[in-house]
């Protein structure tokens, strides 16, 4: 009983102690909120009870306190706060927006049924010509799909592809190498984003010359600087690379993007596809190295990973994309059940078509999905950006919302 009242006692001095010091305490501030940090992220995943939030407040004294004070096991059982303390915070999901032709509302509508999860849309509207001049790629009403996002707490930025040049003519090298061209381009993007009231930009330019390195990281400074004070957001999709050896990827100077990008999709996708034999859409061993890669540079706070929602057929004939609704079609029609490989974490099949054709087909699902999502929790990054809407498997929504549920 003693030692029980000198408990007490200690405990009652340190409080009115540490309330006369609070006012006057500003040089110790960071080193108290690293104490809190630390014994907070523990239960990180515990929603705090009133026991807990007083055994909570015991163990940060006893960090400043030392081992001088001991309280009895029961001392928490006898005191209830009515309080409440949760750390968690949801991820962002940004789902690619795309219109094949005028009636295609497969985008849209999987929009129009996850607004609680899909926190940002960006529309494929705009490709940036040789001169610097944008092309309307036509579609539903831009105007109508904007306003529904707005309506739902949804930003929308627009995407901006680069125009496929012919032969060795490369019109995004034309651009990015003319400081003029630049210009234009950014005062052509800058009007269309004013047009339909927009949130910003979502720059994806694709097969960049290595030689262009300084220079995409020039145009995005420029960007960046015409449109943040603006209030617009910066976003830029990247190429996924372990090291600066592939000539794809060594334009994406990450480091410097990093300093004018608010938002920085790395593709962690087609780890096989046109190019190559029949193999894993996005190997979870490959994805994980390319994102840590990736972390050495870029801020864990801007960067997303990409996830496929499509799947690619590979046969004699090609090599075809497909979207998940017509891949269970494939898998219904040739009764051919999907295979779990346990190393990529994907499924995939074979079938024969009915002119004899043997095809391989690889694709992503909810559960090779959720393990991408895992990797957005492990390395506590800012989120997924998934391409596109309206391909996925409908049971990817369920486990989306256990990160990407907005608050």
């Amino acid at each position: 009983m003693k030692n029980y009242n000198r408990s007490i006692a200690w405990l009652l001095t340190f409080m009115i102690t540490f309330t006369c010091i609070l006012p006057v305490m500003p040089a110790y501030a960071s080193s108290f909120t690293d104490k809190l940090t630390s014994v907070i992220t523990t239960n990180s995943n515990e929603t705090a009870s009133g026991d807990s939030l007083v055994e909570m407040l015991l163990s940060i004294m006893g960090k400043f306190l030392g081992d001088t004070l001991t309280f009895p096991q029961d001392i928490t059982k006898k005191i209830n706060f009515p309080l409440e303390v949760t750390t968690n915070a949801s991820k962002e999901l940004i789902g690619f927006y795309a219109e094949w032709w005028a009636t295609d509302t497969s985008s849209f509508n999987s929009l129009y049924s996850n607004t609680d999860v899909i926190k940002t849309i960006a529309p494929f509207w705009t490709t940036l010509g040789k001169d610097g001049t944008i092309t309307d790629r036509g579609g539903n009403d831009h105007e109508s799909v904007v306003n529904f996002a707005h309506k739902n707490n949804v930003s929308v930025l627009l995407l901006v592809n680069n125009a496929k040049g012919q032969g060795n003519e490369s019109p995004i090298h034309n651009i990015l190498s003319t400081p003029s061209l630049r210009a234009t381009a950014i005062n052509n993007l800058e009007e269309y984003i004013k047009k339909y009231k927009l949130d910003g930009i979502n720059v994806d330019f694709e097969m960049v010359d290595a030689q262009d390195r300084d220079n995409l990281s020039a145009f995005m400074q420029e960007l960046s600087g015409r449109l943040k004070p603006q209030g617009y957001l910066i976003s830029i999709d990247v190429f996924p690379k372990q090291d600066e050896s592939n000539n794809v990827s060594i334009a994406y100077d990450y480091a410097q993007l990093a300093k004018y990008a608010d938002k920085i999709i790395l593709m962690t996708y087609d780890n096989h596809g046109t190019w190559s034999n029949a193999g894993p859409i996005a190997d979870i061993d490959w994805v994980e190295k390319n994102l840590k890669y990736a972390l050495k540079f870029i801020p864990k706070s801007k960067l997303y990973i990409g996830l496929a929602a499509y799947g690619y057929d590979w046969s004699s004939k090609g090599v075809e994309s497909l979207d998940y609704k017509t891949i269970t079609k494939l898998i219904q029609d040739f009764n051919s059940p999907a295979v779990w490989d346990t190393s990529s974490k994907s499924p995939h099949f074979d079938y024969t078509d009915s002119s004899g054709v043997k095809h391989q087909v690889w694709f992503e699902n909810s559960e090779s999905l959720k393990y991408k999502i895992d990797l957005v929790t492990k390395y506590d990054i800012a989120g997924a950006a998934m391409w596109k809407l309206g391909e996925e498997d409908p049971n990817a929504w369920k486990v989306f919302k256990n990160v990407f549920l907005k608050k």
